[in-house]
């Protein structure tokens, strides 16, 4: 059986895991980081030049170009083809992690304590550029190893004090601001969450709209042909709908509307899409072949009596139904099988306007 709902209109839409959302953010931003970085890179290039001399000066300008280059092959290639969500974070802390490691080298050559600025700055980006704590902090460890290794190197002095102090602002600076991306990220992807959502779902009924049966319909077909599997709709349609809109205002035809959908979703299956739609008229999208219209018929009208949206003496509870199936050899499309069961419904609805009795017998001989 294909297990294919009507939840499923919601899983496609419920919020990703945090986790995959700061990917995703982190993926979208990783060609201009990585640009960014490479130009930062260049720093290592120039000053060494103008600061530095003999053997110190080549190795620098060596791992400052070298990590220009491969900074700017980063922002190149993930800009051509975006890389996927998964390595966004582990990318951009091997170009954070690039360029401490050039700023501590720088400062163990030169012997300058105030090279540490750079590893200061450093961490501090890194709060705003990694969004997922974890990679923050394990970017973080990392920079203060390196730091405290380049410190060891050089030996003590009067100024470490000032610079380890600044490393611990640098830190905290960096664990505030990420506290306060994740939150930006957070809250513009439940946004777009809510908007998706109400991109798939009916504002007054709640259930799926066309574009939600789109959806999960297409996936139902996909499913069935694969498992040899059936697929039936059924169109529904409100018989006298524009009486109770005439008599008691559109307040109360909108209550039969919702009345409606309520039934149909109580009285048909969890791997049943039901959809409006649009006007009076609904849709059922299932796997097998599913019920009979005259069945659905029957269910609803019985499910509405339970609660009457409005007097009976305004409107019986009754609506109009008509069916179709996709059989698993049939090379149909799901717009095939809605047009097939809209078709359907409408001529029943017809045959049963022309009179009470003749309707039942007429829709039977087809």
């Amino acid at each position: 059986m294909v297990k294919v709902g009507a939840e499923d209109v919601e899983n496609d839409t419920v919020p990703r895991a945090h986790e995959d959302t700061y990917a995703a953010a982190v993926a979208r931003a990783l060609p201009v980081v990585a640009a960014s970085l490479a130009v930062v890179a260049l720093v290592f290039v120039v000053e060494p030049v103008l600061a530095l001399s003999g053997q110190s000066r080549t190795l620098m300008v060596a791992l400052g170009a070298g990590s220009s280059v491969v900074l700017g092959a980063l922002a190149l290639v993930s800009w051509r083809r975006p890389l996927p969500d998964g390595m966004a974070h582990p990318a951009t802390a091997v170009a954070l992690a690039l360029l401490v490691g050039d700023a501590v080298t720088y400062l163990v050559v030169a012997e300058e304590p105030r090279q540490t600025s750079t590893v200061l700055l450093l961490v501090a980006a890194s709060g705003v550029l990694l969004v997922s704590l974890r990679w923050l902090v394990a970017t973080l460890y990392l920079a203060w190893g390196a730091w405290v290794v380049g410190v060891s190197l050089i030996g003590p002095g009067p100024g470490w004090l000032h610079y380890a102090t600044g490393m611990v602002l640098a830190t905290v600076l960096a664990l505030v601001a990420n506290l306060v991306v994740r939150r930006a990220v957070g809250e513009l992807a439940a946004i777009r969450s809510e908007s998706d959502a109400a991109a798939v779902r009916d504002a007054l009924t709640g259930i799926a709209n066309r574009r939600g049966l789109a959806m999960v319909g297409a996936q139902i077909v996909e499913l069935a042909r694969r498992q040899g599997d059936a697929v039936h709709c059924i169109f529904v349609d409100i018989d006298d709908l524009k009486s109770v809109n005439d008599s008691l205002g559109l307040a109360a035809g909108d209550t039969v509307l919702v009345s409606v959908a309520e039934a149909m979703r109580s009285v048909t299956r969890s791997t049943d899409v039901v959809a409006r739609w649009g006007g009076d008229e609904f849709c059922l999208v299932g796997p097998g072949p599913g019920m009979s219209p005259l069945e659905l018929e029957r269910r609803i009208r019985e499910s509405v009596q339970l609660d009457p949206p409005v007097p009976e003496s305004t409107w019986s509870p009754r609506v109009s139904a008509g069916g179709a199936m996709l059989a698993p050899w049939d090379s149909g499309t799901l717009d095939t099988l809605l047009g097939k069961a809209d078709q359907e419904m409408h001529l029943r609805r017809s045959l049963r306007r022309e009179g009470p009795s003749p309707a039942p017998r007429r829709a039977s001989a087809e």
